[in-house]
């Protein structure tokens, strides 16, 4: 999972989605991981795109229509951040099933 800045969300999305493989995926988290986005690639043309935080959808679009939901998303879903979190996977069959690959962080209080 990498750090990126805000002002980088939208162009680091477009790069990824250029380089994607069906069956890849990433997420776009607030710096405290509890609102965001994920994308997944189910076929040759299509993404399936999540939001969940402040609005939560689900939606299958082409390229697009993609970058027009992820501007939207931004927006609503990181309105003060400076910092967003990101993570790819490989292999996913299903946008509800990204597994992170390291062991949980424990609880320092």
């Amino acid at each position: 999972m990498s750090k990126i800045h805000i002002s980088h969300v939208e162009v680091s999305c477009e790069r990824f989605l250029k380089s994607m493989n069906i069956g890849d995926a990433f997420e776009v988290l607030t710096f405290k991981k509890d609102r965001g986005f994920c994308i997944l690639k189910s076929s040759k043309a299509e993404f399936c795109f999540k939001q969940f935080g402040y609005i939560d959808q689900r939606v299958t679009l082409e390229l697009s229509a993609l970058k027009k939901y992820i501007k939207k998303a931004i927006k609503v879903e990181f309105p003060r951040s400076n910092i967003a979190w990101v993570e790819h996977f490989q292999q996913v069959d299903s946008i509800d099933d990204l597994k992170r690959n390291g062991q949980a962080q424990y609880h320092l209080f």
